[in-house]
């Protein structure tokens, strides 16, 4: 029997519950009990139900029947529930409420790009609304269909690597492969490569869906975002195909990578991705760890090695003071001799905050840049404390994940929100983020800045409160609200690499001008003229 709970499920590997730190950890922040531990709050175990809308005709389906084959278009209950949310909070607590809307009326699993081109054609003749759909870990709404129509599934088939260029060092994939078989295939690849791209979606993302929602991974300090690793792209639209050329650099008027880098489904579907590829070199890298006595202190030391010109760390990472607490007490470093030895330094609790770095690449830079960062760290209050708080952080990058669910079986809002600010503006949009979070009873907060820049940073927010039961949605919702308000009044952007999707739509209009909408628009109108596109409010068009 299908459930709500397979659907909301993070992932497909394995249930999992809270560790025992984590235990300790909600027992001291929520009082909660062994007995309030024990039990599910909408845990979502009811057999899955949908009623189907049935708007396409039979003689359409037949069309893309012909088209795919029977085997690669389905309205199962399964498949459409799939496909009907990504991982947003409010989405999560919908299927745990047993409640599936904005759902698509069919699946389809193109084989080809040629494929896609003749079912986007249809659905433009038809006026069907068209998603495409990657790995379904959006945490934005942007999966969502309002208008019903066809979801289009690009991992089934248009999952493979086309080409590898080890002289461009270079490589063309198509838009449905999911992260871990991207990666293995470039590490196996005769010396051996690397994407460089790894979100902590990355189990559950796929390239397309790191184009589209215009992404950042853990080592994007280094490496860059994405759409400083796209090449070229192969994009299918209603008004025809486009296909850019890879050239490393040109003048050729607009850079149309960048039109669809970000544009979340809404310009056309992206089938091919040809991005830059560096060599595998795990042997060499090097792990770096500080801790370092207020979040002000690493911030400026951060700041300042990433203008110094002496080169970044791929991985660059503090965890606020609240954030290292946390994770000092639930990996039990809490009063060792080691913590006390730090607090008689005086970083203390309540202040003291953690920095992890790695680099990669040659051997001569990897030590090179350790030493330039330490040097840097050590006239802030940075203190050296190895590179094995550094390695254990990245043991765990994409299983913390898993912790979401747990956590909402618990009747507790867990969620999180991200954005990108100029490093004059970082301290201050950090205190009100906190300070506007704080005023809500029993919340607890973490943020860490995961990607640094010369002008600038990210800060990525995770949140725990106990739900308002019975209420959830609405509460959540004034919750969210709250927090992008304070985010966008305290000059941060309302997205660094989540993308934005209709959750964050309505703030569109704060963030852009009345020319730069309609430009958008425009462009919408032009390359989508019968808004079959992820049609709904996404990115604010319409």
């Amino acid at each position: 029997m299908a459930t709500y709970r397979d659907v909301l499920k993070w992932g497909d590997k394995r249930e999992t519950s809270l560790d025992e730190g984590m235990k300790k950890l909600v027992k001291e922040k929520f009082n909660f009990s062994d007995l309030d531990l024990a039990n599910k709050y909408l845990a979502g175990n009811e057999e899955l139900i949908i009623e189907n809308r049935n708007q396409i005709s039979d003689e359409i389906i037949n069309k893309f029947v012909e088209i795919s084959g029977s085997e690669n278009v389905s309205k199962t209950v399964k498949d459409i529930a799939n496909h009907s949310y990504g991982k947003h909070y409010e989405e999560l607590i919908k299927l745990r409420l047993n409640i599936i809307e904005n759902q698509p009326d069919l699946v389809i699993y193109p084989r080809t790009a040629e494929e896609v081109e003749q079912i986007v054609k249809i659905c433009n003749e038809e006026q069907i609304a068209i998603v495409p759909f990657g790995g379904g870990s959006s945490v934005t709404c942007a999966l969502q269909m309002p208008n019903g129509g066809v979801s289009l599934d690009l991992t089934k088939h248009l999952n493979k690597i086309i080409s590898i260029s080890e002289k461009n060092h270079s490589v063309t994939v198509q838009a449905g492969m999911f992260g871990p078989a991207f990666e293995k295939e470039l590490n196996d690849y005769k010396s051996g490569y690397t994407c460089g791209h790894f979100p902590q979606s990355f189990e559950f993302s796929t390239v397309g869906g790191w184009v589209a929602a215009r992404g950042a991974g853990t080592f994007s300090t280094g490496y860059g975002k994405i759409e400083e690793m796209v090449l070229a792209l192969n994009i299918v639209t209603p008004a025809g195909n486009i296909q850019t050329k890879d050239f490393p650099a040109d003048a050729e008027a607009w850079d149309l990578n960048h039109l669809f880098i970000g544009s979340e489904g809404v310009l056309g579907v992206i089938t091919e991705v040809t991005m830059k590829i560096r060599k595998y070199r795990p042997q060499n890298i090097s792990y770096i760890s500080f801790i370092f006595k207020t979040f002000e202190d690493a911030t400026e030391a951060m700041r300042e090695s990433m203008q110094a010109g002496y080169g970044k760390p791929h991985l660059y990472r503090i965890s606020d003071p609240e954030e290292t607490d946390i994770a000092f007490k639930i990996k039990g470093f809490e009063n060792t001799f080691a913590d006390k030895f730090l607090k008689l330094k005086g970083y203390k609790s309540g202040s003291r905050t953690l920095m992890f770095a790695a680099v990669d690449g040659d051997a001569d830079y990897t030590s090179f840049l350790k030493k330039k960062l330490k040097k840097t760290a050590k006239k802030h209050s940075g203190f050296y404390i190895g590179g094995g708080a550094t390695k254990k952080w990245l043991e765990q990058r994409y299983s913390s994940a898993y912790n979401r669910e747990p956590m909402m079986d618990l009747g507790i809002i867990t969620d999180t929100i991200e954005t990108a600010v100029s490093w004059e503006n970082l301290n201050n949009l950090w205190s009100k983020v906190r300070s506007y979070l704080d005023s809500r009873p029993n919340t607890t907060t973490m943020i860490h800045i995961s990607h640094v820049y010369e002008n600038g940073a990210n800060l990525y927010i995770t949140f725990l409160s106990p739900m308002n039961k019975g209420n959830e949605i609405n509460d959540y919702l004034e919750l969210h609200k709250g927090l992008v308000d304070t985010i966008v009044a305290n000059k941060g952007s309302i997205s660094h690499h989540h993308g934005i999707g209709r959750a964050l739509s309505k703030w569109m209009k704060q963030e852009l001008s009345e020319t730069e909408l309609a430009l958008m628009q425009s462009t919408k109108d032009y390359l989508d003229p019968k808004g079959i596109m992820n049609p709904g409010n996404m990115l604010g068009l319409k």
